[in-house]
């Protein structure tokens, strides 16, 4: 008679833990006149999609899927939570027109000022870190060269 009963129960915890809706960020480099730029979409259940893009935004290869540890996406949205409440990770800071990028991370409606910026402070640098790590698991180079004409 116990054993419906724990099944029963198991079955049930088994579906809110199904029905909880996983979180999703968006990382952005725009890339340069020399570098590709890229688009990762991170979800908290660790799952991701990478793809290079043109400056114009326009995808330049087909989406990679990928999946970070556990603990690397579980940290990363904690890190965003944090650098949200500073409402500023970086400090402002000069870039060549043609050579500089930028990126951003969105989530839940709240964009990141530019991460290729010194950090701001310790929730800045642990987001910065984050994003770099994150990059590397979706096999993305630091700087994706565009092929020469």
């Amino acid at each position: 008679m116990r054993l419906p009963a724990i099944l029963v129960a198991a079955l049930a915890i088994a579906t809110l833990v199904a029905a909880t809706p996983s979180d999703n960020a968006v990382i952005v480099n725009s890339g340069s006149t020399n570098a590709y730029g890229y688009k990762i979409d991170v979800s908290s259940d660790g799952r991701g999609t990478s793809v290079l893009q043109n400056r114009n935004g326009g995808a330049a290869s087909t989406p990679k899927p990928f999946t970070l540890p556990a603990a690397t996406a579980s940290r990363f949205f904690a890190d965003l939570a944090a650098a949200r409440k500073e409402t500023a990770a970086t400090v402002a800071c000069m870039k060549s027109v043609s050579f500089g990028s930028t990126m951003h991370v969105t989530w839940q409606g709240w964009t990141s000022s530019d991460l290729t910026c010194p950090a701001k402070d310790g929730a800045g640098e642990a987001l910065i870190k984050d994003v770099d790590e994150i990059r590397q698991a979706a096999g993305i180079p630091e700087s994706p060269l565009r092929n020469s004409p």
